[in-house]
């Protein structure tokens, strides 16, 4: 038969092992709470202020930039305009050719 000592010790190791239970359960309670908890904040890269060199210097390439650009342009314009007036007077002086000085031309 079962003693009342040996069912005592025997409620103390479930009390126990229930207590060590509802511990392990309440830290992970608390381990995800605090982990909803924690704020997350998006993070960037410290980069030191620009010193007055490094900003003059910035602005001067972009200036050298578009001063580029617009003188690319400038040039490219100048050039198709040359080309579209050297197609006009060719055009036109081919349709006068034909019409004035061309030879097989029909008679009217």
């Amino acid at each position: 038969m079962n003693s009342p000592n040996n069912k005592e010790t025997e409620l103390e190791r479930r009390e126990r092992e229930l207590r060590e239970r509802e511990h392990a359960l309440r830290l992970r309670e608390l381990e995800a709470e605090i982990d909803r908890a924690v704020p997350t904040y998006q993070t960037s890269k410290h980069e030191p202020p620009e010193s007055k060199f490094q900003l003059w210097s910035r602005k001067l390439k972009i200036a050298a930039q578009f001063t580029a650009i617009v003188i690319f342009v400038g040039v490219a314009v100048k050039i198709s305009s040359w080309l579209a007036t050297a197609a006009i007077v060719g055009g036109l002086s081919w349709v006068i050719y034909k019409i004035v000085f061309d030879k097989n031309r029909p008679k009217i």
